[in-house]
């Protein structure tokens, strides 16, 4: 078998150090009077799941948006782990 084959979802090997229960953080882009203002967003992870997209599993990350407490589906790549003590 290829090395490049592997049995991992994309984005397996980086959501593997996401536990449910960490924080995290993600930033959105919006044009706001002609100019670009990125906003940081927190949230804790409460799911980790496996979605079948254009052929390909994907994993998917639930997280509970600490500014509007909304559960959003987003990709490992677009979050960082925070510090906590």
């Amino acid at each position: 078998m290829s090395k490049l084959v592997s049995d991992l979802p994309f984005g397996g090997i980086l959501s593997s150090s996401m536990k449910v229960g960490a924080l995290v953080s993600w930033a959105e882009w919006m044009i706001a009077d002609n100019s670009l203002i990125e906003e940081i967003y927190y949230g804790t992870i409460v799911e980790k799941t496996t979605k079948i997209e254009g052929n390909r599993p994907i994993c998917v990350i639930m997280v509970a948006c600490s500014k509007t407490g909304e559960i959003l589906s987003l990709n490992p790549f677009q979050l960082r782990l925070e510090e906590t003590n």
